[in-house]
């Protein structure tokens, strides 16, 4: 295992998370070229969004956002593009965003219109605060006039009593087929289902495939999210879903399509903890971790199993990153990489 390492990963913002954006950052934390960069690209113009950041070779760590856990309701589509305006999730939008969870409408891969009178509410959360690894799960099945009743319950249920998420428990995946919001991941993330429902992985007990509203970072459509573990991935495709719920495989054909672990704090933390993952392997992700700022751009990850991490965390360049099918030299938006050096283990187990 190497003792020093050098990435360069990117953030997204200020879009897709409750988390910092470019007017927040302090003059300290940027890196040294802030020159703002369009690059070339083959194909249709103006780009889909997807394949504009693809070309670029943007890496999409630091865009999973910042939560407590996630709120999963089962709802029928056709979905609207904001889900809170369904006046059904109406209150519990409110809750889950009093409590920092994420809110994702949901439908079974395959069943738009669900089972029928019956739905799925379902909370992952952390029982640790501050510290990421496999979330504790809480589900409950009702009537749609019941939804409201049935958040509360599961995200007020006792720590104690919530299942963890352990190797060979029930996994969901959700992926973004969120037309209405955004049009790549309405093709793309259709495209990516259709391969899934084929595969093995996903036709096996314990791994439930969901259809899901926005996750955030359309740009790197399709997209993922895999749970209990919380974490969201870009360029989503059946192999790389298939690794990230088995474990297994080479980390390194799928950590440049890692966007990060929702339960990480800030971009930089997640970077720093992607570089890790690169050195440790996937049982990083079903593993207790957390990281701290440490001042000066040095970010520590501390873990259970695998010791304790530095490094530093600073931007690199900056890329346009336009809205889908428009000219990405007319671009408000940026995408900010960021480098990570001297990666080193400080404290080992």
């Amino acid at each position: 295992m190497s003792q020093a390492g050098l990435a360069l990963v990117s953030c997204l913002m200020p879009d897709d998370r409750p988390m910092t954006d470019d007017s927040r950052l302090s003059d300290s934390s940027r890196g040294p070229s802030s020159e703002l960069q369009v690059g070339p690209l083959q194909g249709s113009w103006p780009p889909p969004c997807s394949d504009w950041a693809k070309s670029q070779s943007l890496d999409p760590i630091g865009t999973a956002g910042y939560y407590e856990g996630f709120l999963l309701v089962e709802q029928p589509l056709p979905w609207p593009a904001d889900v809170s305006e369904i006046p059904e999730l109406a209150e519990v939008s409110k809750l889950a965003y009093g409590a920092r969870l994420r809110l994702q409408a949901v439908a079974q891969a395959g069943r738009p219109d669900g089972d029928g009178a019956l739905r799925r509410v379902i909370c992952y959360r952390s029982t640790r605060p501050g510290w990421a690894g496999p979330m504790a799960c809480s589900e409950r099945v009702v009537e749609p006039g019941q939804l409201a009743e049935a958040a509360h319950a599961v995200v007020e249920e006792p720590a104690a009593s919530l299942e963890v998420g352990v190797r060979g428990a029930t996994a969901d995946v959700l992926v973004c087929t969120h037309g209405r919001r955004d049009t790549c991941c309405g093709a793309r993330g259709m495209e990516l289902l259709a391969a899934l429902t084929d595969g093995a992985t996903f036709g096996q007990p314990g791994v439930r495939l969901w259809r899901t509203s926005h996750t955030g970072g359309h740009r790197f459509a399709p997209t993922a999210i895999a749970l209990p573990s919380g974490t969201l991935w870009a360029w989503a495709d059946a192999a790389l879903l298939s690794q990230v719920v088995d474990g297994q495989g080479p980390v390194g054909s799928a950590i440049s399509r890692y966007r990060g672990c929702a339960s990480l704090g800030s971009p930089a933390q997640q970077a720093v903890e992607k570089a890790v993952l690169s050195e440790i392997g996937w049982p990083l992700l079903t593993s207790r971790r957390r990281a701290l700022d440490l001042g000066g751009m040095l970010v520590g990850l501390e873990t259970e199993i695998y010791g304790t991490w530095e490094a530093v965390a600073k931007e690199g360049r900056r890329v346009a990153q336009p809205d889908c099918r428009s000219d990405p030299g007319l671009a408000t938006k940026q995408s900010v990489e960021w480098v990570v050096e001297g990666l080193r283990q400080v404290i080992a187990v």
